[in-house]
């Protein structure tokens, strides 16, 4: 027994596509379905209808010659769907037809559109009803199912009053259900809030009522977030920090597209609640904040002087707030890992590794990423290890001599290659994950380190080096692909993707979680203390690149992710997945506003693929990964989704 076209048609004129979401709608579906009948459709249970041995699908009916989608039929030019049929001009969606005015069964909700100006710590109601019209014109409805599909507040399930936010502003969706009926309304709601740290309520008069001078010579900066930068909205609400230049007191606006909170405080940052820092970025549909300071010199009951505010405001962008997950990274002499969650809040623990140093440490596969390989006990090792489970080393290759690092798992867990530095030069070495044992040698031109395993499992990325190569050095080194083949357990085709300039090298390449491109290092070497060249591990001069892992594209700087001067922008590493961003993770020795500078610290960039294509820089100025001690260098981080830890 199967319906015609036509009764599906019926339901999807009666099903509103939003019902998906509600179980409910699967039982309408059914209550339509025995209601076809009395409805105008055919009846689905009839022997002698739409699909039976002598109708819908057979040689004499339905997909036939003489049948329902034939040239004399249900979409021929005498039918259903040509001129004089069913979604021609004179029929389905024309002035006299189907789908140009309200059918009868038709739900609406009421008001369609309503405007609020809320004040932070108050909420507004809004009473919500609903007609329904059966064929003789809209009647008050009853039983209707009231619910928010999208915004912040909340609305009674059968009342339909609807309560606003205390803490944000927005667009909020009402979806109102009946019977198989829909119906949305909705609600913008414009938000100002106001905080005073001050504990003088003299204050916010004073600025109110002062002439405000724009003079960046006397206005105080705004060091964090950076100008034009991107963070998820995952993160935890960020600490906002300004350069006071002498200024006492301080009127900050933080204010998204719906919400506008300001801040007096004497201090020279603030941190919003978070509950207010979820309100603005994730409830409103905008995703800049934009971030205006002014400042003056408090001279007890008013300002001695004009207060200042700088030409120009901050703005940087708040999104992807499903993007949470765990980076594991090495805080010495311990290894650790910050979970992030939008609604979890943040949280930051050591990894139970056996025992762990980090050469070459914390790398994993996209497309697997609990399964980890890092550096245990004495360098020149490396182990592998699930991350459900740190504690129990699964393989360890290597030993004092030569050095075995860097590990590169493939997407299947079956495979491991690792460097191998020794006396004769570097090579890449492809190890079974299961029995630990040597699988083949991997051909390479030139020393070859530093492998990364593409996740579609096609590809391997490496460096091949004129010079030394090891996870500690890599000297004079252009980046190089070779493909995977399943079959033969084998890696051939070696294609250069980038080449080294005069002087530099190129080092820690990472396939994106598409495998389309390579993030890696660009550095040119230095004499550090001991007096010793150095080409790569913790390099001042540290720049991010990426390339396209197929070859024969330009290389990209990050231009903008990078920043100005010697950094140590080191290890990029990337998010496993993308929202309307790529995320890249990196060790920085930039200024963390004035909380810390010269330290390396953990950063993510947003990379835009399109931009990419285009041969523009990619990326943006980047944020800084909350939960890590601004106490502590923090290097090589592996970022993988969440998990309990």
């Amino acid at each position: 027994m199967h319906w015609t076209r036509a009764c599906i048609r019926c339901i999807v004129a009666r099903l509103n596509p939003g019902e998906s979401m509600r179980a409910s709608s699967v039982f309408s579906a059914l209550l339509l379905a025995l209601a076809l009948p009395l409805s105008g459709c055919l009846d689905p249970f009839a022997s002698s209808n739409d699909d039976d041995a002598s109708n819908d699908d057979d040689v004499a009916n339905d997909d036939d010659a003489s049948n329902d989608d034939d040239a004399s039929n249900d979409d021929d030019a005498s039918n259903d769907d040509d001129a004089s049929d069913d979604d021609d001009a004179s029929d389905d969606d024309d002035a006299a037809d189907d789908d140009d005015s309200t059918p009868p069964g038709a739900l609406d909700c009421t008001p369609g559109s309503t405007q609020l100006a809320l004040s932070q710590g108050v909420t507004q109601t809004v009473a919500f009803s609903a007609t329904l019209d059966q064929g003789s014109g809209p009647a008050p409805a009853t039983g209707v199912e009231w619910s928010v599909l999208s915004g912040p507040g909340s609305i009674d399930t059968f009342s339909g009053l609807y309560t606003s936010s205390a803490d944000v502003g927005g667009l909020t969706e009402i979806f109102a259900y009946l019977d198989g009926e829909s119906a949305i309304c909705t609600i913008e709601m414009t938000m100002d809030g106001e905080v005073n740290d001050t504990g003088n309520s003299a204050v916010p008069g004073a600025f109110s009522g002062a002439t405000v001078m724009t003079n960046d010579g006397c206005a105080s900066e705004i060091v964090y977030p950076l100008d034009l930068s991107a963070m998820p909205a995952s993160f935890e609400a960020p600490l906002i920090q300004w350069e006071a230049s002498g200024n006492t007191m301080h009127m900050l606006e933080i204010a998204s597209t719906w919400t506008t909170i300001t801040v007096y405080t004497s201090a020279d940052q603030y941190q919003p609640a978070q509950a207010t820092w979820n309100g603005l970025t994730i409830f409103d549909p905008g995703n800049t904040i934009t971030l205006t300071l002014t400042s003056g010199v408090w001279g007890g009951s008013g300002f001695s002087g004009q207060p200042c505010t700088s030409t120009a405001s901050t703005s940087f962008e708040v999104t992807d707030g499903s993007l949470n997950g765990t980076i594991v990274y090495w805080e010495p002499p311990i290894t650790k890992a910050i979970s992030f969650d939008a609604t979890l809040g943040t949280t930051n623990a050591p990894v139970p590794f056996a025992t762990a140093v980090c050469h070459g440490c914390h790398t994993n596969n996209l497309a697997n990423p609990m399964l980890m390989t890092y550096g245990p006990g004495f360098p020149g090792t490396t182990a592998l290890v699930d991350l459900a489970t740190p504690g129990t080393i699964l393989q360890q290759w290597g030993g004092f001599f030569p050095l075995v690092d860097y590990g590169a798992p493939d997407p299947t867990g079956a495979y491991v290659v690792v460097g191998e530095s020794g006396i004769t030069g570097s090579v890449l070495k492809l190890m079974s994950a299961t029995t630990g044992g040597l699988v083949n040698t991997l051909t390479t031109a030139k020393n070859a380190a530093m492998p990364n395993w593409s996740p579609d499992g096609t590809k391997l990325v490496y460096v091949g080096c004129d010079g030394g190569a090891s996870a500690l050095s890599a000297a004079e080194c252009d980046l190089y692909t070779q493909d995977w083949n399943a079959a033969t357990e084998t890696f051939s085709n070696e294609t250069q993707i980038a080449a080294h300039g005069s002087g530099d090298t190129l080092y820690y390449p990472t396939f994106s979680p598409d495998s389309a491109w390579v993030a890696y290092n660009r550095g040119f070497p230095f004499t550090d203390s001991d007096g010793d060249t150095v080409w790569s591990n913790n390099n001042p001069s540290a720049d991010m690149f990426i390339v396209s892992a197929a070859g024969g594209g330009s290389q990209i700087e990050l231009v903008n992710a990078n920043g100005v001067g010697d950094l140590t922008n080191s290890w990029p590493r990337w998010a496993p997945n993308t929202g309307n961003f790529a995320w890249l993770a990196v060790s920085s020795k930039r200024a963390y506003g004035h909380q810390v500078d010269d330290r390396a610290q953990l950063w993510v960039t947003a990379i835009d693929f399109s931009a990419a294509s285009a041969g523009n820089d990619p990326s943006l100025a980047p944020a800084w990964i909350p939960g890590q001690l601004t106490s502590a260098g923090n290097h090589t981080p592996t970022w993988l989704p969440r998990f309990a830890n």
